[in-house]
Order: structure tokens, then C-alpha cells, then sequence
């Protein structure tokens, strides 16, 4: 396992099919892509509504409104400025190829200076992570690409892989911003929450990449 080899990208574009997977697919990267002197923007494709569908005391606006703030609050920490913090606003659970395409390609129009996308990879277990996967790889061709898997939270194991070294407490600390996702949201029995064991494996202490382009 070797560290990816970046070179110097003037702009870098972090993709997260839902707002906190910038976090668990690629914190490190961010962090390290700044230091390097790197203009970084992430881009959020989903509204991130889904997560708890039948909560009455969060309906889906104030849902909303709450993920993009913790995003915000995390990336801020990073060192990522609001400025630089795109929501897509596609459909959280219902996101289609298509869509996607057509939402990147004009995110990826907006950023003339761009040298790297990062996103999920087309493994990932979940329907909106395959979705983005796919339309990357049909989206700004030119651009060098490398994926990240979220779902389930084990490791890479295959393709041409770099690992870049993180700080696990520091990942969790960030991880925990998204509250709504931490089980702060009690009134919807079959709202998504990230378990202990889970947020354990997101912290891991290696972030790894696959070379998709």
C-alpha cells in the first residue's frame, strides 16, 4: 500500500452522495490536499432527506437545512469554506444516473481550474453511492479520479490502491458534527443512525483509494 501520488492539483472535487460522506470517504485527503496549497470544493449530490422519513418533529426541510449546517460545521474545521460547499440537491434515496451526470457535469463546468475529482466507487452497497460512482466516470473524463467506499465500511482490497495515513480521533470528532445522524433524531423508529462500531470503522486509521482514471 503506497500513498497516493497527487502531484500538485490546482482544484481538487470532493464528491459525497449524502452530506457526511465527504467526511468518512476522504477527511484525511481534505486536510491534506489544503496543506498542499489545493483550492478544494466539495460537492454534496443529495438532499440527505431520506435518513428519517417518518420523524415528525424533523420533516424533510428542516431535515435538510440541519445537514447542510453540520456539513458546513465540519468543513469548516477542516478548512473548507462555506464559498466552497456545492449542494446538488438531488433526491436522497432516489437519485438516478442520469440526474447525476447532469448535476456534476455543470458543478465540473463551474471549476475551470479542476485537476482531481474524488468520489465513491460503483462497489458501494448503497443505491445513491453506485448512481454517483457511475456517472463520475462518464462525467469530466479528462480529470484524473479517484474513488473511496463507504457502505459496507471495510476497507479497499482491490485495483490500484494508496492509503493516506489520519488520525482517527480527529476523524471521529468531525464524523460526530452530523448529529442527525448520530441518533440526535428519537421519533422515527426506522431513522438511519451510525452505530458505535460503525463510526469505530469510518475512524479508521488509513484512508484507501482506488485510481479510477
Amino acid at each position: 500500500m503506497v500513498r497516493p501520488r497527487l502531484g500538485h492539483p490546482r482544484t481538487a472535487l470532493i464528491v459525497a452522495p449524502h452530506p457526511d460522506d465527504e467526511l468518512i470517504g476522504a477527511a484525511g485527503l481534505i486536510a491534506y490536499l489544503i496543506r498542499r496549497g489545493t483550492a478544494v470544493h466539495v460537492a454534496v449530490a443529495t438532499d440527505g432527506a431520506a435518513s428519517h422519513p417518518n420523524s415528525l418533529k424533523w420533516p424533510r426541510r428542516r431535515l435538510v437545512a440541519a445537514r447542510q449546517m453540520e456539513t458546513r460545521h465540519a468543513l469548516r474545521r477542516l478548512g473548507v469554506m462555506p464559498g466552497s460547499i456545492h449542494f446538488l440537491g438531488l433526491p436522497d434515496g432516489a437519485t438516478t444516473v442520469d440526474t447525476c451526470r447532469r448535476a456534476l457535469a455543470r458543478q465540473i463546468r463551474r471549476l475551470p481550474r479542476l485537476d482531481l475529482i474524488v468520489g465513491p466507487t460503483r462497489d458501494d452497497a448503497h443505491p445513491d453511492h453506485r448512481a454517483v460512482a457511475i456517472a463520475l466516470e462518464t462525467t469530466g473524463k479528462h480529470l484524473r479520479l479517484l474513488g473511496y467506499r463507504v457502505w459496507p465500511p471495510q476497507p479497499l482490497r482491490h485495483g490500484r490502491l494508496s492509503a493516506l495515513p489520519v488520525s482517527s480521533a480527529a476523524k471521529r470528532s468531525l464524523i460526530r458534527f452530523h448529529r442527525t445522524q448520530l441518533g440526535h433524531i428519537r421519533d422515527d423508529p426506522d431513522g438511519f443512525e451510525i452505530r458505535p462500531r460503525e463510526l469505530e470503522a469510518f475512524s479508521r486509521p488509513l484512508e484507501r483509494y482506488v485510481s479510477l482514471r
